[in-house]
């Protein structure tokens, strides 16, 4: 698992000098989500030692993806146990760890199913100045990229994951939203993203009649999805998927617009 951190960080800086250095930034999830990166000039072959430039181990264990602007990388990463999760910035011209942060400690982490996610899953999202970082119901934060100061923190916004969170933050304007598909409750929130106060939060309106394994309750309820932002019609449109139904939200309002109705599964990111 270690070696699988260590291998996304090489990856990512082997493209940096071309792809980045530009002026482009990777900035969330999916990048700006359109597939695009022009300027890049992409290895053909890379191993341990071809076509890297250096190789900067990464502690403990996660699975998010790095998020990059202007010469800094983010990725995020926790304890095994759960106990402890941070957030690590690395130089992507020297391979130097800037910043090194641990975000939270962990009281109560979620033990069950080790095997299935990490503690530190959510790809972060980083822009001028500022990354913010979501741990599911461990917390979410705003760190400014050049002190490493936490700027604000969000820790009262939770669920049961029941295999830890995977849903990312995304951002749009000046709102921050996170996704809360639980076995106990499910729900988004749209947060300022300068202060951290809740705009709005609006809870999932369709609730099934199928029965899950007595064993696993509510387990047709939980989900992993990230949102995306579109435009139809000259208006935003929040389109958010759940585990049995994909929703669209007004961003400024939180209003649900309509919802879809499909086959049970832990959602599929749009």
């Amino acid at each position: 698992m270690k070696t699988y951190r260590f291998a996304i960080t090489c990856f990512l800086v082997s493209l940096t000098s071309t792809a980045f250095c530009a002026g482009t930034h990777w900035n969330q999830f999916r990048g700006s989500n359109d597939g695009l990166a022009p300027d890049a000039k992409l290895p053909i072959e890379f191993s341990g030692t071809k076509n890297v430039q250096w190789r900067t181990p990464i502690h403990n264990l996660g699975w998010s993806s790095p998020v990059v602007w202007k010469n800094q990388a983010w990725v995020t990463t926790a304890k095994e146990d759960g106990s402890e999760v941070f957030a690590v910035c690395v130089n992507i011209e020297t391979g130097k760890i800037e910043h090194d942060i641990k975000v939270f400690d962990v009281a109560n982490p979620q033990t069950e199913f080790n095997n299935l996610n990490t503690h530190a899953t959510p790809t972060p999202i980083i822009e001028e100045g500022r990354i913010y970082v979501h741990f599911g119901s461990y917390g979410t934060a705003c760190l400014d990229t050049k002190t490493g100061k936490k700027l604000w923190e969000r820790r009262d916004l939770n669920c049961d994951h029941r295999v830890r969170a995977a849903s990312c933050p995304i951002i749009d304007g000046g709102l921050l939203f996170l996704t809360y598909d639980g076995v106990d409750q499910q729900f988004v929130a749209a947060l300022e993203k300068e202060t951290g106060e809740t705009r709005w939060l609006t809870k999932r309106s369709y609730k099934s009649g199928r029965v899950p394994p007595k064993n696993k309750p509510n387990d047709n309820r939980k989900s992993y999805a990230t949102p995306t932002i579109i435009e139809h019609d000259g208006k935003k449109q929040l389109i958010s998927p759940a585990a049995e139904a994909t929703y669209s939200y007004d961003p400024e309002t939180g209003k649900e617009l309509w919802f879809i109705r499909h086959g049970s599964g832990f959602g599929y990111n749009v």
